[in-house]
């Protein structure tokens, strides 16, 4: 019997042969929500559903995120999102930084509704808020600058952490994957991506101090792992690599040797059609599909998919 958390609509599959009265108790595994289950002629027994095998997700939330800014997150965020399209794969992004990078990026227009003007609204529903791009299977929720007054008018709501991942829920059927922009600091917005996430990609370029960035999203994860009881998992993408450096090529070896299979195989290098493409505000497949990055995109796409498949 599929059964769906009232409060976060996670799904569960759970076998109820044994369960005779006509309804029962269950708890949410995913957000702790109590609640009661009917089932015409069935017994009514307390059971928790982290006993249960919870299904295969149908989408995936993904934060890309770093303390350290400059790693690109943003670049990481569009081009992985438009390369998954390409694979077939419907596809949101969730601009979550006050910069809005992601939203010029893809040349609309900064001062369209963003997350905070969702919350503001007392409009439940975010998918209202969600626009399609000029790339097929592509959307995304934008940000502005009015993102800034999230954190100051909501980090003293009870269960503030939860408001992404609550919103989500209007959504969450209708993609593939939705990816998150986080900014370079754990705060109002960082917390709430990582929280409403499965997965979080940690960009670094191969330089001494992003290593630093990466352990502190590491401690961050194992909180959010004791508060929510997730399988929150992450994996590091070496971007903006120049093999020719030898002070990158060391510190390539380095996280290697560090993280293991942490680290996609896949590494986006530094390649000049990034920087052409963001001042025309496409991503680099649309400017130019045949450079290096671009590729580079599309194979991280697939082994993204391979390792969460």
């Amino acid at each position: 019997m599929i059964i769906t958390c009232e409060k976060c609509n996670a799904r569960y599959d759970l076998d109820v042969s044994s369960i005779r009265k006509p309804s029962f108790k269950v708890r949410c595994a995913q957000c702790n929500h109590g609640f009661t289950v009917h089932k015409p002629a069935e017994p009514e027994t307390d059971i928790s559903l982290s006993e249960a095998v919870r299904p295969d997700h149908d989408h995936l939330v993904v934060s890309i995120s770093n303390q350290k800014g400059g790693v690109a997150k943003t670049s990481t965020c569009m081009n992985l999102g438009l390369s998954l399209s390409k694979l077939g794969k419907k596809v949101l992004l969730i601009d979550f930084d006050v910069q809005a990078n992601l939203t010029t990026s893809l040349d609309l227009s900064p001062n369209l509704p963003s997350f905070f003007d969702v919350l503001n609204s007392g409009i439940e529903n975010i998918s209202r808020h969600i626009h399609e791009t000029s790339i097929p299977d592509l959307n995304i929720l934008p940000a502005n600058s009015r993102m800034a007054l999230l954190g100051k008018q909501y980090m003293h709501t009870p269960n503030f952490e939860f408001m992404l991942r609550d919103s989500l829920k209007w959504v969450n059927n209708s993609f593939d994957y939705i990816l998150i922009d986080t900014p370079p600091a754990i705060g109002y917005c960082t917390l709430n991506a990582l929280m409403a996430s499965d997965h979080v990609i940690i960009p670094t370029p191969c330089e001494y101090l992003s290593m630093h960035g990466i352990h502190k999203i590491e401690e961050i994860i194992r909180i959010v792992k004791r508060r929510t009881g997730s399988n929150i998992d992450y994996t590091i993408l070496i971007a903006m690599h120049d093999p020719r450096s030898v002070a990158s090529r060391v510190i390539f070896k380095k996280i290697g040797d560090m993280f293991k299979d942490k680290v996609f195989k896949t590494t986006i290098e530094l390649d000049e059609k990034i920087k052409e493409s963001q001042i025309l505000h496409q991503p680099v497949h649309i400017y130019d599909p045949k450079s290096s990055s671009a590729r580079q995109y599309m194979e991280l796409a697939q082994e993204f998919l391979d390792r969460t498949s």
